[in-house]
């Protein structure tokens, strides 16, 4: 039988919640100024499970896991639910195979390819079946309707309801975006996943402030894609929120996290550790505590310098104390390492790239991280590449901003001087924009002072 096309989303008209949980739940889209959680709730997605709904008095903010439910079925996607939401999703790069439950959406492209790898002809029908499969999982942004911010932001917080997400097991790598710029702290939380079940689970990350501008527009566009592994790792999501100036949480835990270098199994001394809206450093034996964190799945994100960051999924109820061993490995960026970062992620993070103080001036030992990126491009001589300098925010933005466009252009200078064509590559500069941990502290800071090599 031919597949139904996809249904349309509901107009995004916003309505402010009641007391009325039923009733406030059952909205597809919210916008609520001054509620007891927020100075600012923006919701996209009604909150029902995907369309299976709860257990009698349950709350999916209080931790509780929810039975098993099946599969959501892709030619029964709720109608009016907005887009991005109530629905099996497939990443942009995926070759239809094997994979997890949600990936078996991709029957008629198996089969087409089952086909194709016999003497028997692919059908038409079963060709138009496979567009129709991809039409219906392909990633698709979750749009919310930000509206005016409040005056002054203290905070803000996402929440995702996520489905069956198990990168942690298939090794898919998702990517995250907000308005198209990629949201390090989101990617950190979703690729600590391994769910299934499939059963949902509540996610809280924080969204630092560097990416606050993007809410300016009115718009929050959420995409969450794998593009480049080819992967079969299906997801759903049920709603998002975006929280401006949370308040207290109804539903709390504490989380107790030990840091260690994952070679020698010793504790990390001064790094940082991120869940939700708390951080802390920890002490000589590599530990630290976090309280007041909203309950669900707790991602707990460690960063220190010299080391790639770490994040595991810690599942707590209100109420409940939860403890995380997070180990960091040391960062490498030998050409081998570079090539690993380029093919999960798309880019390759550097940070043995070192300018003299204040100047786009290389110094002599930059020379072992610019010789890995130099091999890296000559092993994709066909390739384009963009190359971005990043800062954190002491000083001023404005310089900041000219000092890393400077920056990138001198490795670019180099690189062309050791034989890559200028037709290849790119220069970019981004500042203080893009951070990839907290500016308030010193190891955040080292972290943002980077290069990024990204295949165009």
């Amino acid at each position: 039988p031919s597949i139904p096309p996809p249904p349309k989303a509901d107009p995004a008209v916003p309505v402010s919640a009641t007391s009325n949980q039923g009733k406030d739940w059952a909205v597809k889209y919210e916008r609520t100024e001054n509620s007891p959680e927020a100075d600012l709730v923006v919701r996209t997605g009604d909150i029902n499970n995907l369309g299976f709904g709860w257990p009698a008095a349950f709350d999916p903010f209080s931790g509780n896991s929810t039975p098993s439910h099946s599969w959501p079925d892709i030619n029964k996607i709720p109608q009016g639910a907005p887009d991005g939401t109530d629905r099996i999703m497939l990443g942009s790069a995926v070759i239809p195979a094997v994979g997890d439950g949600y990936s078996g959406s991709l029957q008629a492209c198996m089969g087409q390819k089952a086909f194709a790898n016999s003497p028997a002809a692919t059908s038409a029908s079963l060709d138009a079946e496979c567009e129709r499969e991809r039409e219906l999982t392909k990633p698709t942004p979750i749009v919310l309707s930000i509206g005016a911010l409040p005056p002054k932001i203290n905070s803000v917080l996402i929440q995702l309801f996520a489905d069956d997400f198990q990168p942690r097991y298939t090794h898919s790598h998702f990517q995250v975006s907000l308005n198209g710029t990629r949201i390090p702290s989101l990617e950190y939380a979703i690729n600590a996943l391994d769910q299934s079940g499939p059963i949902g689970k509540l996610i809280s990350v924080q969204l630092l402030p560097e990416y606050w501008p993007l809410l300016k527009s009115g718009n929050a566009n959420l995409l969450i894609d794998d593009p480049t592994t080819h992967v079969p790792d299906g997801y759903a999501v049920d709603f998002v929120r975006i929280l401006v100036n949370p308040h207290n949480f109804k539903y709390t835990v504490s989380l107790t996290a030990s840091v260690l270098d994952a070679d020698k199994h010793t504790p990390i001394t001064g790094a940082t550790v991120t869940a939700a809206l708390r951080s802390a450093p920890t002490d000589a034996k590599g530990k630290c505590q976090l309280s007041g964190l909203p309950a669900g799945l707790v991602i707990a994100t460690a960063a220190a310098p010299g080391y790639d960051e770490g994040s595991v999924p810690v599942d707590l109820v209100s109420g409940q104390t939860g403890n995380a061993e997070i180990q960091l490995h040391r960062h490498d960026e030998g050409t081998a390492a570079l090539e690993k970062q380029v093919a999960e992620t798309g880019s390759a993070t550097v940070y043995g790239i070192h300018f003299d103080t204040d100047s786009a001036k290389l110094r002599p030992d930059s020379m072992p991280a610019l010789n890995a990126v130099l091999g890296l491009l000559n092993n994709h001589p066909a390739s384009q590449w963009m190359i971005a300098g990043h800062t954190d925010n002491q000083g001023n933005a404005g310089h900041n901003q000219a000092l890393s466009e400077d920056r990138a252009a001198s490795v670019i200078a180099w690189l062309k001087a050791h034989g890559v064509a200028a037709n290849r590559l790119g220069a970019q500069g981004f500042g203080v924009s893009r951070p990839v941990a907290d500016n308030s502290t010193e190891s955040g800071r080292a972290l943002n002072r980077r290069v990024e090599v990204t295949a165009r």
